[in-house]
């Protein structure tokens, strides 16, 4: 078993400067994609089909929001074949109580079937996969590993919450890492990646952690809080990590 890292930001990184792996702008577009019970489900895709890695996103509750689909086109841009996964059938919020509704209104089974056929949509023979949720999706992106171990390569979930309450026997169904990040502030998602890591050394899993300081719940949504939480800096530099991980266990 490979130690789990803790990974705390310093100053070091506000010299980094963002690389991109390919100089192609991919342009996102939304799909419908049929299930195997003959329903259909809504996806925004960006990158080439044919690429070697894919990447399912799972959206936070505000729906496919301009902040996934720039996440979902930003992996497109990347060389993936990313996929946002509709979970709110076409309906998105734009403020809070909306997107409370929506979020509440899901039914966690028939979730756990769309990501499915998210999953489903994207293997293609030797292609791997990985999964990123943010916030709601957090814990979504990884049931979807959960459910489906062979074809999910790595998973990330981005200030999620309740994940950590999942069984140890159920976690053991993994065969593949994941990089949990938090802003500092945000206590609930700092206490749930905590208490994830415990649970995850218990089954003898590889689970990573970066903790980005100064910042709160929903750093990489501008809708979130009336935009008072936004912070640019704290995105980049969590997509630096994310990218380094998912070249990592993709790629390599």
């Amino acid at each position: 078993m490979k130690l789990s890292r803790l990974f705390l930001i310093s100053a070091m990184f506000a010299g980094i400067a963002l690389i991109s792996h390919s100089a192609t702008a991919w342009a996102g577009e939304f799909v419908v994609i049929q299930q195997d019970n003959g329903t259909s489900v809504r996806a925004f895709v960006s990158g080439p089909e044919g690429a070697s890695f894919g990447v399912l996103v799972v959206h936070d509750y505000f729906g496919i929001s301009d902040a996934t689909k720039e996440s979902v086109e930003r992996l497109g841009t990347r060389g993936y074949r990313a996929m946002a996964i509709d979970l709110y059938g076409g309906k998105s919020a734009s403020t809070h109580e909306e997107a409370v509704k929506l979020m509440q209104a899901l039914d966690p089974k028939l979730t756990e079937k769309v990501l499915q056929a998210g999953l489903d949509q994207l293997k293609r023979p030797g292609r791997k996969i990985a999964t990123v949720g943010f916030s709601m999706g957090g814990q979504p992106s990884l049931l979807a590993n959960l459910n489906d171990p062979d074809a999910v390569s790595a998973s990330v979930i981005v200030y999620g919450f309740g994940f950590d309450k999942l069984e140890t026997s159920r976690l053991e169904r993994l065969k593949s890492p994941v990089l949990v990040i938090s802003g500092a502030e945000d206590a609930g998602a700092v206490d749930a990646a905590s208490g994830f890591m415990t649970n995850m050394k218990t089954a003898k899993r590889q689970c990573e952690l970066f903790i980005y300081p100064g910042v709160d719940h929903g750093y990489a949504q501008p809708l979130f809080n009336g935009g008072k939480n936004f912070s640019p800096e704290a995105v980049r530099v969590s997509w630096l990590v994310i990218d380094d991980f998912l070249d990592s266990h993709l790629r390599h």
